[in-house]
């Protein structure tokens, strides 16, 4: 009997000794993504042997419903990515849980990161995750167009006047119908927002930021695309998308996501040169601003080991790992040691991208459905079904409205 205990009490302990935690790695699919954190994944396990990584990467198209019902029913994921405007929201239904402070205070945080990329982040004193998948607003433009249309290619335009003149110079018709655009726009809404906000637009009614308000800054935005398109005729929505088109080199300008530079290198058109370049600024206001959206790295109610959580994001999301992210694919770091390194701010292409950062601010739009979406249906409203500007940017922004009381209006 004495020798059976023994033999038991050393197979617990074996046991005990390799047990391991577990922690499940929830995130929309990205193959690049998915490679990447796979591979960090494996890294780390190598370096902490007490702890195994599962990532489950799911298509974007069923990721907040897979995600909020499996958190409801007690089977969600340790840590998940999930959008930083909805932060609040997650926050409110209890879904987050904050970080050790431990493993990061907030004093760390705001010494070491880039203040917009953390400020949705940041709720009643307590940090609910790390910045991932930054982003913001920049041109991108073609030099070559730029040659062949008698423009400087290493002056782009630097306000809105010289937007339009730029893109007037660019633009090509032949019996009435566009072959090459000067300047090409879809109605996205965080380049609206980026506009906006340089023609001076707030958006919020209040410090409290429960509402937002029509602007003059709205309008004004709205009838310069407007304009563009009737007047200027520098683009036409017949024209077709403005992604394919630059791939094409048939569009001399385009606004996007610094993310775009990895996506325009291995593109399927090897003929493309490409640069990137500043918002332009208003030229009345003399304000540039750029929209900055990010997605979040969170550890989610119910992690059994936070601290271990917070470890591994943090390795995910680690210097080493936002360096690979920039140069591979033009993906935005949040920490200031990488986005002050000389090497990517005199970078010919990557160094518009990371100096928008000294300019961005956090978009206005709050919640998981992104109400700033709404901006681009009141463009789809004045531009492709004549509904005047007023009208169509009233309704837009009641129905942000709604939204925002049907979201929040409880937790106030």
């Amino acid at each position: 009997m004495k020798k059976f205990l023994s033999v038991l009490f050393l197979v617990t302990l074996c046991v005990v000794g390799f047990s391991k935690t577990t922690i499940v790695h929830w995130m929309h699919h990205s193959p690049a993504r998915l490679e990447f954190v796979d591979k960090m994944a494996k890294q780390f396990m190598e370096e902490n042997p007490d702890v195994e990584i599962v990532i489950q990467s799911i298509p974007l198209s069923e990721y907040k419903t897979k995600l909020l019902a499996a958190v409801a029913a007690g089977s969600g994921p340790d840590v998940a990515q999930v959008p930083g405007e909805a932060m609040l929201e997650l926050y409110y239904y209890q879904v987050i849980q904050p970080f050790p402070t431990t493993v990061m205070s907030i004093e760390k945080l705001q010494k070491d990161y880039i203040e917009p990329t953390v400020r949705n982040l940041i709720i009643d004193g307590e940090l609910y995750g790390l910045p991932t998948d930054v982003q913001t607003i920049v041109l991108f433009y073609n030099p070559v167009l730029f040659e062949q249309a008698g423009l400087d290619p290493n002056r782009p335009p630097e306000d809105w006047n010289e937007l339009i003149e730029y893109a007037k110079k660019l633009t090509k018709w032949e019996e009435g119908k566009m072959v090459q655009s000067g300047w090409a726009f879809e109605g996205y809404d965080r380049e609206l927002e980026t506009m906006m906000r340089c023609a001076g637009a707030t958006f919020w009614e209040d410090e409290k930021q429960t509402k937002v308000k029509l602007e003059p800054a709205i309008l004004e935005t709205y009838e310069f695309y407007k304009k563009a398109i009737e007047e200027h005729k520098v683009y036409t929505p017949e024209f077709g998308s403005r992604w394919t088109g630059f791939r094409q080199i048939k569009e001399g300008m385009v606004f996007g996501h610094g993310a775009m530079v990895g996506s325009f290198m291995v593109g399927s058109h090897p003929d493309l040169v490409f640069r990137t370049a500043p918002v332009p600024k208003h030229p009345e206001t003399g304000k540039r601003v750029t929209v900055l959206t990010s997605w979040s790295l969170s550890i989610m109610e119910g992690c059994k080991d936070p601290e271990a959580a917070a470890k591994w994001l943090l390795y995910i999301t680690s210097e080493d790992a936002q360096r690979k992210w920039l140069e591979e694919t033009g993906e935005l770091p949040s920490l200031k040691v990488v986005a002050n390194d000389p090497k990517y701010i005199n970078d010919p292409l990557l160094g518009a991208v990371v100096d928008s950062l000294n300019y961005a601010e956090p978009t206005f739009s709050k919640g998981w459905a992104n109400p700033s979406a709404m901006l681009r249906d009141a463009y789809n409203d004045i531009i492709k079904k004549g509904v005047p500007v007023e009208e169509a940017a009233s309704k837009a922004i009641k129905e942000i409205n709604k939204y925002l009381e049907e979201t929040f209006g409880q937790f106030e």
